[in-house]
């Protein structure tokens, strides 16, 4: 993984903001490759005058956005066809995350750009379910805007103030302390959603 990440940073400080919309592009459509970090380091080279920090984020939350709305317009046009098809029958879980999905769209949506893993099976997902695409659009733009703003002013922070912290903890533990807070904020927020009804 070291040696993708070294040469996935490589191609950062090369080819900048078209190296940046790839990465991120690829890691929307569903590629298992380190974007989060390299968003991280954009925002760090961004606080070093390397990037600009407001074009970054123009770029990420696009690159972003382009593949998320390719995820959801296959799964919507095709998805259901292919599967038949091909004799795929959708697993039962797959089934309940759907109907979560089709049941709480926006929540669905935004808060799912915060964990990468499972944003283009979100996609998929909505894409499957019939979600309109304009609630699709407004929130995956939402959701994407403060997930990839968070990260990026992260690694700007990071890089800005890096020898205030290097004592302290490693870049590790704070994005384990980050990915915590907002797993344990949005369990808290479901929870409470689902108990209402």
């Amino acid at each position: 993984m070291s040696s993708i990440l070294t040469f996935l940073l490589s191609f950062l400080l090369l080819y900048k903001y078209w190296a940046l919309f790839a990465v991120v592009f690829m890691a929307a459509v569903i590629v298992p490759i380190p974007a989060n970090t390299l968003i991280l380091a954009a925002g760090a080279f961004a606080s070093q005058g390397y990037f600009n920090f407001w074009i970054s984020l123009l770029v990420i939350v696009l690159a972003n956005m382009v593949g998320d709305c390719i995820d959801y317009f296959l799964a919507r046009i095709y998805g259901r066809r292919i599967l038949r098809k091909i004799h795929v029958r959708m697993p039962s879980y797959l089934e309940r995350l759907e109907k979560f999905v089709a049941e709480y769209p926006r929540s669905a949506i935004f808060f799912t750009r915060f964990v990468g893993t499972i944003e283009p099976i979100t996609s998929l997902l909505c894409g499957f379910s019939g979600i309109r695409i304009w609630t699709f659009l407004v929130y995956d733009f939402l959701g994407n805007l403060a997930s990839d703003g968070l990260i990026l002013y992260s690694g700007y922070f990071l890089g800005v103030h890096w020898q205030d912290f290097t004592g302290l903890f490693s870049l590790t533990d704070y994005i384990l302390v980050g990915v915590t807070i907002i797993a344990i904020v949005g369990v808290l927020y479901w929870r409470k959603k689902h108990n209402r009804t």
